[in-house]
C-alpha cells in the first residue's frame, strides 16, 4: 500500500514513534484529542505479545471533506476532523485502526467472504486496548452489549416482516 497526504499541514510529535499531522488550524486540537496513540500501541503490544511491526505510526487528520471516521494503512491512519470533539469520546476509532496492525495488516482472511471474521478480531482487540488505556475492564462488556443492542435494532429495522 502507498499512502500520501498532501497539503498545508503541520505535525506534532506524540512519542518517538507516533505523530499527528493536520492543517495548522486543527493540529493542536488533533494532538490533544489523539495523545493516547502511544498508550494504544503499547497496550496492543502487551495484549498480542507482539511488537508493533511497522516502526512508526502517523495519524493525518484530513480536511472535513474526508467522509470516513478512519482508514488504516500500515504505519498511518487517516482520520476525519469530525472525531475532534474535545472529550476523547471517539478515540476508539483510532484504537480500532491500530488494531488493524495486528489483525488485518499482519494476519488477515483469505477472501472477502470472511471479512466479518477479520473485523471481529479487530473489535475484540479494540475493546481490549480501550480497557487497558482507560484502566477499566468493564468497558469491554459495556461496549459489546451496546453494539449487540445496536445490531438487534438494525435487524429489527431491516427485517422483512
Amino acid at each position: 500500500l502507498l499512502a500520501l497526504a498532501v497539503g498545508q499541514i503541520e505535525s506534532k510529535e506524540m512519542s518517538p514513534r507516533c505523530r499527528v499531522w493536520a492543517e495548522p488550524s486543527v493540529v493542536t486540537a488533533a494532538a490533544s484529542e489523539f495523545d493516547d496513540m502511544e498508550v494504544f500501541l503499547s497496550a496492543a503490544e502487551k495484549i498480542t505479545q507482539l511488537p508493533y511491526p511497522w516502526k512508526r505510526y502517523d495519524l493525518p487528520c484530513l480536511p472535513p471533506s474526508f467522509p470516513y471516521g478512519g482508514t488504516e494503512n500500515p504505519c498511518v491512519t487517516f482520520v476525519t476532523p469530525t472525531l475532534l470533539v474535545g472529550d476523547k469520546s471517539l478515540v476508539d476509532v483510532v484504537a480500532h485502526e491500530i488494531a488493524h496492525s495486528w489483525t488485518g495488516n499482519l494476519v488477515t482472511n483469505l477472501t472477502w467472504e470472511h471479512l466479518w471474521l477479520n473485523e471481529g478480531y479487530i473489535m475484540w482487540l479494540q475493546r481490549k486496548i480501550m480497557c487497558a488505556a482507560k484502566k477499566d475492564p468493564l468497558l469491554f462488556g459495556f461496549d459489546a452489549i451496546g453494539r449487540f443492542n445496536d445490531l438487534k435494532e438494525d435487524v429489527r429495522i431491516l427485517s422483512d416482516d
